[in-house]
């Protein structure tokens, strides 16, 4: 049996990680930023992005697009401990989305991915420093994840 502490650990950043899908996708991303170091990296499956500022890029850019609606559900979250104040947590991230308002014709998800975060404790709240999407299924709905660099 997992011990209290990792056991606490889990129901923390799955808890997190549940309010960060929410805020993307019921808010479009507008507070990113703050579930993030200042160093952190975003790895897409066709872009990354390096730095809080660069993460925040991307949910702006996706939010000026126009309307899209999206639901990030995940499972299987499994969460450790790497050091006392840092851990790595997986899950397979469900994205269902497509641009435009709700109701959307159902469909199969976008992707199916195995996410990888890696966090630190800060001040007492965990931070994510790095979180990377393998896709494991991808639909003919298309993702949006640009390279903000070739704009300039």
């Amino acid at each position: 049996m997992a011990d209290a502490d990792l056991l606490q650990l889990n129901a923390e950043l799955s808890l997190q990680l549940a309010d960060y899908w929410h805020e993307i996708d019921f808010n479009g991303g507008r507070e990113a930023s703050g579930y993030y170091t200042e160093n952190a990296e975003f790895h897409g499956q066709f872009a990354s992005y390096l730095g809080v500022a660069k993460i925040q890029q991307f949910y702006d850019w996706r939010r000026d697009r126009g309307d899209r609606l999206s639901v990030h559900a995940f499972t299987n979250f499994r969460a450790r401990f790497t050091d006392a104040d840092s851990a790595e947590a997986t899950n397979f991230l469900f994205l269902y989305a497509r641009d435009g308002v709700r109701p959307q014709p159902s469909h199969e998800p976008v992707t199916i991915s195995l996410a990888t975060d890696r966090y630190v404790r800060r001040a007492g709240r965990w931070l994510c420093t790095y979180r990377r999407f393998e896709h494991l299924f991808e639909s003919d709905v298309p993702v949006t994840n640009p390279n903000l660099d070739e704009d300039k």
